[in-house]
């Protein structure tokens, strides 16, 4: 593991980090991480990875967020659109596109949320429409679509004639698809994706016909292992603790807040040991959906928490305000505030994490307690 992480540690020191960050678009940083299959270690080597563990690939994710590299396409392209295909796509589909998703030559977004739906797949509306001819022409929007600007493919949830889910691989460079950007105020954009008639073919089709939904349960508890929303945390309180250790002369509050200190730094260590425990389990063939829930939950409140410490330390003037710019590329914590209340939303809300939690709990049998 510590091989891995030297090997990623320096790509990473002469990549070009601060363009990546003002531009939001960390595509060169991928490929010169795929030319050397670090861009999906866990990856078999056939499909342009190393085959380490999960837990060892975690390390990747943990370098990314250390040196401010915008995070989110890798964690579409190969946490989530990857994993799937290489979870349950057919031999031909997987040589089809994951050697490009490994190499950073190709990019992939999801196509799950709606206008009408929200956090709710079940009430989707887009629909999957025989042409005739084996293929299907899908009709609907998908919204709140992160790095859909920069994706060659898109993994759509839609309903047959049947009402039955589907799940399609859509590249995205074809007529009938339109992509906007949502105003939002985080760094990374949300899109809407408008399919009008757009075409897939019976090899866009990941599994089978009417297994989509199944499929999209095990896409999202792939997706919630917590290891993206714990080491953000991780990335904010140590440059909230550099910020302290530079300014105590100033900040009165880095002077008496060792307890806060120390409470989060433990709860940092309890996150970073349920992360580890899920990829362990992940690496044994196992998915555990309440462990997955309370990943999510768990480090996404912590994340959240860790911005709030971080941006109450200087009162309301924020501890960030002072710091210039460098390259155009503001301090890491600019976007703490901004970004931490959406890691509550996305990949399943926290309210839907404990009610998951909750109901897996009843059906085991086992005593609640008051």
């Amino acid at each position: 593991m510590r091989a891995l992480r030297e090997d990623i540690h320096d790509i990473l020191v002469s990549a070009p980090v601060a363009e990546a960050r003002r531009t939001r678009d960390p595509r060169p940083i991928h490929r010169a991480l795929g030319e050397r299959g670090l861009l999906a270690p866990q990856w078999p080597e056939e499909y342009g990875g190393r085959g380490v563990s999960q837990v060892a690939a975690a390390v990747l994710v943990e370098e990314l967020a250390m040196h401010d590299v915008p995070d989110l396409l890798h964690t579409l392209t190969v946490q989530i659109v990857g994993s799937t295909l290489l979870n349950v796509a057919s031999p031909q589909m997987k040589a089809r596109h994951l050697p490009g998703f490994a190499a950073g030559t190709s990019f992939g977004c999801v196509l799950f949320s709606e206008p009408q739906a929200g956090s709710d797949l079940n009430i989707l509306s887009t629909r999957a429409v025989c042409d005739g001819k084996g293929g299907y022409k899908l009709y609907g929007t998908k919204v709140h679509s992160l790095f859909a600007r920069f994706a060659d493919y898109g993994l759509c949830l839609a309903r047959g004639e049947d009402d039955a889910f589907s799940l399609f691989l859509v590249p995205l460079a074809q007529p009938g698809v339109t992509i906007r950007q949502i105003p939002g105020i985080g760094d990374d954009a949300f899109h809407e994706v408008a399919l009008d008639g757009v075409s897939v073919t019976a090899d866009d089709v990941v599994g089978s016909i009417g297994q989509g939904w199944a499929i999209v349960v095990k896409t999202l508890a792939f997706e919630r292992t917590g290891l993206d929303y714990y080491v953000k945390a991780l990335r904010w309180y140590r440059a909230a603790v550099e910020r302290l250790e530079a300014h105590t002369d100033r900040l009165e509050a880095g002077q008496h807040d060792q307890i806060g200190l120390a409470k989060l730094n433990a709860r940092l260590l309890a996150a970073g040991t349920l992360v580890r425990r899920v990829l362990t389990r992940l690496d044994r063939g196992e998915l555990n959906e309440d462990e997955a829930a309370a990943a999510k939950w768990y480090t996404t409140e912590l994340a959240a928490e860790v911005a709030w410490w971080a941006a109450e330390l200087d009162g309301d003037t924020s501890m960030t305000l002072d710091d210039p710019e460098v390259d155009g590329v503001a301090h890491p914590l600019d976007s703490a505030m901004r970004e931490a209340p959406g890691m509550r939303i996305s990949g399943g809300t926290a309210e839907m994490m404990l009610e998951t939690l909750a109901r897996l709990r009843l059906d085991s049998g086992a005593e609640v307690r008051p």
